[in-house]
């Protein structure tokens, strides 16, 4: 990977996939905010925001880039911006910022976060962002030919920049986060009727389940709303014993996660977010 040198402060991921946020905080250390992925989630309302995006739900930590982070950031006097980059040019764009974050390939399972913060001995310095405990380093020394071996054609590359401090409206995207919460609730209920390949259902582990079974626990968990997760827990768990059978199995999914307990398990996370709405007016 590169040399790994220890003298810089470093914001740790605290909840689960939360790369790209504990990234967020890395680069708001290099403009004299002091934060962490969790206060970010929090202050953002990322607890209560589900999207349907490119053919997903999503929640939580998935909801990540400019869009998203920019709930965060534009009160602040601050915005994302981000920037299609040719593999073979990211390394002389990069020189060119102040701090700017990517997504590179190998450092962990599936493209990870990382964020460039300078050089060093003529190589590019970046964080890892990681858990505390993960045995990852906490930081990257690359050369410029080393970098290109763990980047795409093309490089989304994210950078701050001061603006005019200003109000997102999050309290339309709660809103529109009740419907799609509710759709994503139906769609898994609809798949609960049928049998179907295990494969077939590992298939849709992102782009369904994901968002109210994995993130939206997560989020919840950052709430502090231990009644709900229990109501969600045992949901996740059958899933994922449905999904451990042999992929060319044939399950019905209804065997293994309640329908009703479902529904009534997102009728109270979607109450959650309006009684949040509700506050947020008062």
């Amino acid at each position: 990977i590169g040399e790994v040198c220890m003298n810089t402060t470093f914001k740790y991921m605290t909840f689960n996939s939360s790369c790209s946020y504990a990234g967020l905080a890395n680069m708001l250390l290099r403009y004299g905010v002091d934060t962490q992925d969790r206060e970010i989630a929090r202050d953002m309302k990322l607890p209560f925001l589900f999207a349907y995006e490119e053919d997903e739900y999503r929640a939580g930590p998935m909801l990540q880039g400019a869009q998203w982070f920019n709930l965060y950031l534009h009160p602040r006097g601050l915005e994302m911006r981000e920037t299609e980059v040719p593999a073979q040019s990211v390394a002389a764009y990069l020189r060119r910022q102040r701090t700017a974050m990517l997504g590179i390939r190998g450092i962990e399972n599936g493209k990870h976060a990382v964020v460039y913060i300078g050089n060093k001995q003529e190589k590019l310095l970046f964080l890892n962002n990681k858990w505390e405990r993960a045995d990852a380093p906490t930081q990257l020394l690359l050369t410029e030919q080393a970098l290109l071996s763990y980047l795409d054609d093309k490089v989304i590359i994210a950078t701050l920049a001061p603006v005019a401090p200003c109000t997102e409206d999050i309290i339309s995207r709660m809103r529109h986060s009740i419907t799609v919460l509710q759709q994503n609730a139906r769609e898994i209920c609809m798949l609960c009727q049928e049998t179907m390949p295990v494969a077939v259902l590992r298939s849709r582990m992102d782009s369904l389940f994901r968002a109210l079974l994995l993130d939206g626990i997560t989020m919840l968990n950052l709430l502090g709303e231990s009644d709900l997760v229990a109501r969600l827990l045992p949901l996740q768990r059958g899933l994922l014993n449905a999904v451990r059978n042999e992929p060319e199995a044939c399950v019905f999914l209804g065997d293994y996660l309640s329908p009703d307990a479902l529904t009534a398990a997102a009728q109270a996370y979607a109450a959650r977010i309006q009684r949040e709405i509700d506050n947020m007016g008062n």
